[in-house]
C-alpha cells in the first residue's frame, strides 16, 4: 500500500471512529431518552390504575348511596302511607262520634218537643175540668216546675255538646325528625 493510500484509509478509519463515536454518544442518549420515557410510562400507567381504582370506588359508592337513597324514600313513603291511614281512621271514627252525638241531640229535642206537647194539652185540660181558673201564683209554681225541667234538660243539651266539641276537635300532626 502506497503511503497515500495509507493516508486515506487511516482518514476513512477516524471518519468511521467519529461516525462510531457519534452513534454511541446518539446511542447513549437515546437509551437515556428510553429510560426516561419508560420511567414516565410507568409512572403513567400506576396513575392510570390508581385512577381506575379511584372510579371504581367511587361508582361503588355513589351505586351504594342510591340504593339508600331508594330505599329511605321507600321508608318515608310507606311511613306517610302509615300516617295517612292512622289519620284517616282517626278522622272517620270521630265523624263516627259525632254523628253519634247528632243521633242523640235529636232524640233529645223530639222527647222534649212530645213531652212539652203532652204537658201543654194536659195543662189545657186540666184548666178546662177545673171550675175556677188556675190562680197566678198556681200558674207560676207550674212555669217554675217547668222552668227546672227545662235547666235539667238544658244540662243534658250542655253535655251532649261539650263532647261534641270535644270529638270535633282534631289534634294537629307533628311529624318527628
Amino acid at each position: 500500500m502506497s503511503v497515500y493510500n495509507k493516508g486515506r484509509w487511516s482518514e476513512t478509519e477516524a471518519m468511521l471512529m467519529a461516525v462510531k463515536d457519534s452513534h454511541s454518544v446518539k446511542v447513549s442518549k437515546l437509551e437515556v431518552a428510553i429510560g426516561e420515557l419508560e420511567r414516565d410510562l410507568g409512572k403513567t400507567a400506576s396513575s392510570l390504575l390508581k385512577e381506575k381504582k379511584a372510579r371504581k370506588a367511587k361508582s361503588s359508592e355513589v351505586r351504594r348511596l342510591q340504593r339508600q337513597i331508594e330505599g329511605d324514600a321507600r321508608l318515608a313513603s310507606r311511613g306517610i302511607r302509615e300516617a295517612t291511614d292512622a289519620l284517616r281512621s282517626e278522622f272517620s271514627a270521630r265523624l263516627a262520634k259525632i254523628s253519634a252525638f247528632l243521633g242523640s241531640l235529636e232524640c233529645i229535642q223530639n222527647r222534649e218537643l212530645a213531652l212539652a206537647t203532652i204537658e201543654g194539652g194536659v195543662a189545657m185540660v186540666q184548666s178546662f175540668q177545673s171550675e175556677t181558673p188556675p190562680t197566678l201564683e198556681a200558674e207560676e209554681a207550674r212555669l217554675s216546675g217547668c222552668k227546672g225541667n227545662l235547666a235539667v234538660v238544658d244540662g243534658d243539651f250542655d253535655l251532649i255538646l261539650a263532647d261534641l266539641k270535644s270529638a270535633c276537635f282534631l289534634p294537629t300532626w307533628s311529624e318527628g325528625p
